[in-house]
């Protein structure tokens, strides 16, 4: 039986609310401060004024940030937010930030006094700068915006994505890709050199933007059927003698029904990407997805042109299948694969 003691020692728990509380003692303790170094000196509306005018100050430096963050996210506004930049706007400002910024601005410009701004002295002024900041914190005005978290979790390789590309290339594809020459080979020996072109021998692996994936890949596109499967690769892994690794050579159709064969499969890790939108507790939204998607891509691309023992044995065909409406699209998933085979096969005979 496990010991539950040993794991609540181990293994870190949901954070509290005590950095909540500490704000709000803190915030008592500013204001009793305030209140006992102005007293007699100071009116409450000199003093509610300048603290306005604090607020104002502080929040105008987010806002700032913010557009500077803009500035950035509006560049990448077709592959990040579909081209809306309304979703950039709103993924770099906090939007209760900029209400309040823009209200207490009027504020202070309507109710503005040369007697409400009278010369504080500094210990007053930075108790008024410390109580603004904590006011902010309070009430989560000064929270890092969705592109801030992006940039932070990309920049700091923290994303699903990240974890789930290394996965795939360490737990599959980095023993798999290695030996994918000489199982083709055979195969080849067996069946009349059907794999003869070069772009043929690798394994083309999809990757649905929407990561929905199908058991048979007809079920996809019909013009795409299964014909056979490679020589099986026997690897012991993970304490499992002789674990057993398959690859599929699938017929592909064009639009004058020519066949053309290569080696086919789905990247298995985004099906885990498409479960965890499906399951409230992930808190993984459709847009999260779709994202994910596209860093799983890039961080893959990136690890295997990086990979010496992959080179040459590879194709990542990824693919926008989140609005087929069309009767085209039926045929999205063969035609991006035969566009990809051909592509190759166009820079082998520029080669040589």
């Amino acid at each position: 039986m496990q010991d539950t003691s040993q794991n609540i020692s181990i293994i870190p728990q949901p954070r509290g609310n005590r950095a909540t509380k500490t704000s709000c003692l803190l915030i008592l303790l500013c204001t009793i401060l305030l209140y006992l170094l102005g007293a007699g000196t100071y009116t409450s509306s000199q003093i509610a004024y300048n603290l306005a005018i604090n607020f104002v100050i502080a929040q105008s430096w987010h806002f700032i940030v913010g557009i500077c963050d803009f500035s950035e996210e509006i560049a990448h506004v077709h592959t990040r937010y579909n081209g809306e930049h309304m979703k950039a706007l709103k993924a770099s400002l906090n939007a209760m930030n900029v209400g309040l910024l823009i209200s207490t601005g009027i504020f202070c410009y309507i109710f503005y006094k040369e007697e409400l701004l009278p010369e504080l002295p500094g210990t007053i002024n930075l108790l008024m700068v410390i109580l603004c900041n904590l006011l902010c914190c309070f009430f989560r005005l000064q929270d890092p915006t969705p592109a801030a978290i992006s940039e932070i979790t990309e920049k700091k390789h923290l994303n699903v994505a990240h974890g789930l590309a290394w996965s795939y290339y360490i737990g599959y594809l980095s023993f798999v890709l290695p030996d994918l020459k000489n199982v083709v080979k055979q195969f080849n020996e067996e069946n009349n050199n059907l794999l003869r072109f070069p772009e043929t021998r690798k394994l083309h692996i999809l990757m649905p933007l929407s990561c929905k994936m199908y058991g048979d890949l007809k079920e996809a596109d019909n013009n795409i059927t299964f014909l056979k499967e490679v020589p099986p690769l026997y690897k012991d892994r993970a304490g499992i003698k002789r674990r057993v690794f398959k690859n599929n050579v699938y017929r592909i159709l064009d639009e004058e029904h020519r066949p053309y064969y290569c080696i086919v499969e789905y990247a298995t890790p985004l099906a885990s990407l498409y479960k965890m939108s499906d399951i409230a507790s992930a808190a993984f939204s459709k847009e999260d997805r779709i994202q994910q998607a596209k860093l799983f891509y890039s961080t893959l691309k990136e690890i295997l042109e990086n990979s010496v023992e992959c080179q040459n044995t590879f194709r990542l065909v990824i693919y926008d299948d989140c609005s087929r409406s069309d009767e085209y699209d039926e045929h999205l998933l063969s035609q991006e694969i035969l566009k990809h085979l051909k592509q190759q096969h166009s820079e082998e005979y520029n080669l040589t």
